[in-house]
């Protein structure tokens, strides 16, 4: 009788480890939260700004490669802030994942204004 009962035991457990684990978590570790509307919200602002970096970037190589920057000194400054901008993106990625979402915020906000900054230097034609 007691192999049946452990039988059927086993049986159980291994019924509730498989259930548990299909849809993705397991009895030990658990099913994955969610993600909350402060991270969809941060993960949107992150890009929109990686996307701005991209499109700055684009602008500033077709100028330079098209030599109408407008002078060296504009090409040094736009090549700085482009560096600045890859810097604070890597800054927000880091805060979002630390759950820092006002960092993150503040962040984005440099970067889309450093981006515009760059687009529009980068339009501003020779003399």
């Amino acid at each position: 009788m007691n192999i049946d009962v452990a039988k059927s035991y086993l049986a159980g457990i291994l019924f509730l480890t498989i259930i548990l684990w299909m849809p993705g978590g397991t009895p030990v570790y658990g099913v994955p939260l969610g993600v909350t509307q402060e991270q969809e919200v941060a993960q949107e602002l992150i890009y929109q700004s990686a996307q701005a970096t991209d499109q700055a970037w684009e602008e500033f190589h077709a100028a330079a490669i098209g030599g109408t920057l407008a002078s060296p000194a504009v090409q040094s400054t736009i090549e700085r802030q482009l560096h600045e901008a890859r810097g604070f993106l890597m800054e927000a990625r880091m805060a979002e994942r630390d759950n820092h979402f006002d960092s993150v915020k503040i962040l984005t906000q440099k970067i889309m204004q450093i981006t515009q900054n760059i687009v529009q230097a980068s339009r501003e034609k020779k003399q």
